[in-house]
């Protein structure tokens, strides 16, 4: 299986008091799952925003299907971005005014998806979410909104998903149905799945778990 991503001696610092990294490697497969576990304040939601083209590193590379993501200009990273990197996050971020269906399709507005919204009804509909497409985020539970949170970061088919905290709302019995949902999908769509977790017990259903301390990956 050919390498999705790749990292290269990658350092980033924005201050004291933040996550610092240092001569960070890491290497992700397409269709690989992959945890990122380690102490609060030591650099994860750092590192998934570099992978992410949210920011630039320091030093180093940051390569994705080859191509040096580092040295994109502003308007082709936020491409890249709405391409190929699904995001989803601890709260869901959901536009509380619009549908669930609404919400879905937020990111292939900017692409102008085709097909679109067919993608949207069908990813809802394997997410169990068929019957709540004219729901609104105030209507469902902790649970059904971060299930449209991942419905929105995949409806472009990206490449890679990266998911920072996404059960850390979650009581046990709902952040196991949302990994069951990112494992399946994982699967099912040869989709990356990078996500930071503080559990070890999510961390351990993943393909390989990573410990990121002192600025590396071990």
């Amino acid at each position: 299986m050919k390498t999705l991503l790749k990292l290269t001696e990658v350092s980033k610092a924005y201050d004291a008091n933040t996550g610092v990294l240092r001569g960070l490697n890491l290497e992700t497969r397409a269709g690989e799952s992959v945890a990122v576990v380690g102490a609060s304040g030591c650099g994860k939601s750092t590192l998934l925003n570099l992978i992410g083209a949210l920011d630039r590193p320091d030093a180093g590379r940051v390569e994705f299907d080859g191509e040096d993501v580092s040295s994109f200009n502003e308007k082709r990273l936020a491409a890249f971005r709405n391409d190929r990197i699904g995001f989803v996050f601890q709260l869901h971020h959901l536009l509380p005014q619009c549908t669930v269906l609404e919400n879905a399709l937020v990111p292939s507005l900017i692409k102008k998806t085709d097909g679109a919204q067919r993608r949207a009804m069908e990813l809802l509909d394997r997410v169990g979410l068929s019957d709540r497409l004219d729901h609104r985020p105030g209507q469902l539970s902790g649970g059904e909104r971060q299930r449209v949170a991942v419905v929105r970061a995949l409806i472009n088919q990206p490449s890679l998903l990266l998911a920072d905290e996404p059960t850390g709302a979650l009581n046990e019995e709902g952040a196991d149905e949302l990994m069951d949902l990112l494992l399946r999908l994982n699967r099912e769509e040869n989709l990356a799945l990078i996500m930071v977790t503080h559990s070890p017990r999510l961390a351990g259903r993943l393909d390989r778990t990573l410990k990121l301390e002192n600025g590396r990956l071990a």
